[in-house]
C-alpha cells in the first residue's frame, strides 16, 4: 500500500517557457490533516530553466491544495504570457489566484511600452476564468479580495501598475478591510502583492525604490492591514526567500518559483514555495524546497539587468 501511494506523478515542462522538455518529477501525494485547508504560494517563475513552475503546480495538486496564489512574475515580457497559460493546464482543477508583477505590464520588466494594453491582455488571460472566478475591483489594475474555504479572506494588491498603490486602493484595501472584519465567515486575511513593503529591514528591492510617494502609499497600506489584525503578508520580487516581522504581521518574500536566484546565500537563495495549511486557530506556513538543481543570475542568456 506505502508503495502504490508512493506512486510518482509527472508533470511535462514546456520547451519554450521552462527551459527544456525532460519530464519534472513530482513527490507522491501527501494528505491534508482533518480539519485543514492547505494553499500554496510563490512568485517569481520568468526565465525558469530549473523547470520549478511545472514542479511547483503538480506539487499543489499531490499536496491537496485548494488554491494556488502567484505574486507575479509569470514570463520575462507580457509577450509571452500564453506560455504560462498552457503551462496553468497541469494545475486543473486547483484554483489560480495572481497578482501584477512588472514583468506582466512592462518589457523586460523595465521598459514602460503599452502598460494598458499589457495589463488589459492580463486581466483577460487570467481572470474571470473558471480557475480564477473574480474581476479586479479597480480599472487598470489588478486588485481584488477572495473568501476561500478555512476562512481565508485573501486580497490581491497591485504595487507595480505605479509608483506606490495610488489613492483609489488605498481607499478600496480599507473598505474591503472594514467588511472582512465584521464578517462572521472571515477567520484569517492574508494580504498578497509582488513588490514588498517599504521598510521591511531585509530588502530595498522593495517599494523603496518607487520614491518617497510610494513608500507613503506602503507604509498607509502597512497601518490599515496592521488595524484589521492581518494575519500574513506576502510579496515576491526579490527571487529569494525571507521572512520577518513588519507592524507585527508575519511577512515573507517567495520569489522562489524559477526566475535566476538572488546570490543571498543558502538560507535565503533557494528555489522553493510555501504552504500554508489553514485551520480554525491559525495559518501555518512550510517552505518547501525545490530537489532539482537552482537556477543562479547569469545563467539565462536571455535574463533582463533587473533583479526583479
Amino acid at each position: 500500500m506505502r508503495d502504490q501511494r508512493r506512486v510518482v506523478l509527472l508533470c511535462f515542462a514546456w520547451a519554450a517557457g521552462c527551459g527544456g522538455t525532460a519530464p519534472v518529477r513530482v513527490a507522491a501525494p501527501v494528505a491534508v490533516p482533518e480539519g485543514t485547508v492547505r494553499y500554496i504560494v510563490g512568485g517569481d517563475s520568468r526565465n525558469d530553466a530549473a523547470n520549478v513552475l511545472p514542479w511547483a503546480f503538480g506539487e499543489a495538486k499531490a499536496r491537496g491544495a485548494e488554491a494556488f496564489f502567484f505574486l507575479g512574475d509569470m514570463e520575462l515580457s507580457p509577450g509571452y504570457d500564453d506560455r504560462f497559460v498552457k503551462a496553468l493546464g497541469a494545475l486543473d482543477p486547483v484554483q489560480f489566484y495572481p497578482a501584477l508583477g512588472n514583468h506582466e505590464v512592462m518589457v523586460f520588466g523595465f521598459l514602460p511600452i503599452g502598460h494598458d494594453r499589457a495589463e488589459h491582455n492580463f486581466r483577460a488571460r487570467f481572470l474571470e476564468k473558471s480557475r480564477t472566478p473574480i474581476k479586479s475591483s479597480i480599472p487598470g489594475k489588478v486588485v481584488y479580495s477572495v473568501d476561500l474555504p478555512g476562512g481565508m479572506h485573501f486580497i490581491a494588491l497591485d504595487n507595480v501598475s505605479q509608483a506606490g498603490f495610488g489613492d483609489d486602493q488605498l481607499v478600496w484595501l480599507a473598505a474591503d478591510l472594514e467588511n472582512a472584519r465584521h464578517s462572521a465567515a472571515v477567520k484569517h486575511i492574508v494580504a498578497g502583492m509582488h513588490k514588498p513593503l517599504a521598510r521591511n529591514g531585509v530588502t530595498t528591492h522593495s517599494m523603496d525604490g518607487d520614491g518617497a510617494q510610494a513608500v507613503a502609499d506602503s507604509d498607509a497600506a502597512l497601518a490599515v492591514l496592521a488595524s484589521a489584525h492581518t494575519e500574513l503578508i506576502l510579496a515576491s520580487h526579490v527571487h529569494e526567500f525571507a521572512n520577518f516581522t513588519q507592524s507585527g504581521i508575519a511577512s515573507y518574500i517567495t520569489g522562489g518559483l524559477g526566475a535566476p536566484l538572488t546570490a543571498s546565500g543558502p538560507d535565503h537563495a533557494f528555489h522553493h514555495f510555501l504552504q500554508l495549511d489553514v485551520t480554525d486557530q491559525g495559518i501555518g506556513v512550510v517552505v518547501v524546497r525545490f530537489p532539482g538543481k537552482p537556477s543562479l543570475e547569469g545563467d539565462s542568456a536571455d535574463d533582463d539587468p533587473t533583479p526583479g
